[in-house]
């Protein structure tokens, strides 16, 4: 199986990012290992997926779910914004700020979602 290497508008610190909060090697490539972690944490937060590393629209959908996006199956801009987005929050939903892009980034989520951008 060729590995997958990236999801639509996903840039490579998001797909690290990602891969930290689901626990695996944070290398910026998505392939089986890192969707069996993805299915397996979206699993242990209310999801119903097969196991299987195969990024499906299922898998997709249920990371839809999660972040808060459109629940289509087809991963798009709004989900690429919303899951990086979603990766700034603690375990308490709260919006973290490491770094000056972060920042930026919050700023950039708040605009477009208020319809300035």
């Amino acid at each position: 199986m060729a590995e997958i290497t990236s999801i639509y508008g996903l840039d490579v610190e998001t797909i690290k990012k990602l891969q930290t909060k689901i626990g695996v090697k944070a290398d910026g490539m998505i392939g089986p290992k890192t969707v069996t972690a993805l299915q397996a944490f979206l699993n242990q937060n209310g999801a119903s997926l097969s196991v299987d590393g195969k990024l499906g629209p299922k898998t997709i959908k249920a990371l839809q779910e999660y972040i808060g996006a459109e629940a289509d199956g087809a991963f798009g801009d709004e989900s690429a914004s919303k899951l990086a987005f979603k990766l700034m929050e603690n375990e308490d939903g709260e919006k973290i700020v490491s770094t000056e892009n972060d920042l930026e980034n919050i700023f950039k989520q708040q605009f477009k979602d208020a319809g300035l951008a």
